[in-house]
């Protein structure tokens, strides 16, 4: 299974914004652009799903930006898989009603275990607690 790109920014999006919003003061995208490396068009569509789906408030004016609906430890990494890739599928037949031969494969209960079990350890990691390092950077593969 994969986690889209557009959860990844996602999630590192309402990362940064938690990080450097102070009393939920609302963060232009323009600094947010800036930090993470991404062109302001593509954080706009991030942010245009996340704010459809009540993640984040959009404020206009010269002031505006975006801030945390509610606060960063009720934003779950799950909450924002499910807003950007429509949640997890570990393989193609999990939740397929169009699935032929379901009933009789005998390892479609080992799919469905591990996404419960993804789904739970994803439920458990809110955004609030990226901030605590208890995730550190160990690199990126060659």
């Amino acid at each position: 299974m994969k986690i889209t790109t557009k959860s990844i920014y996602a999630i590192r999006a309402l990362h940064t914004l938690n990080m450097l919003s102070e009393n939920n003061k609302p963060i232009g995208i323009a600094v947010l652009s800036d930090k993470l490396g991404l062109s302001n068009k593509y954080l706009e569509q991030i942010f245009s799903s996340l704010k459809k789906h009540r993640l984040v408030v959009a404020t206009a004016g010269k002031l505006g930006g975006y801030h945390l609906s509610r606060p960063a430890s009720q934003i779950s990494i799950l909450d924002v898989i499910t807003v950007m890739d429509g949640g997890i599928i570990p393989v193609h037949c999990v939740n397929n009603k169009e699935c032929t031969v379901c009933s009789e494969c005998s390892i479609n209960g080992l799919w469905t275990e591990m996404k419960v079990h993804m789904e739970e350890y994803l439920k458990g990691i809110s955004i609030e607690s990226l901030i605590d390092k208890k995730y550190p950077v160990l690199g990126c593969p060659d």
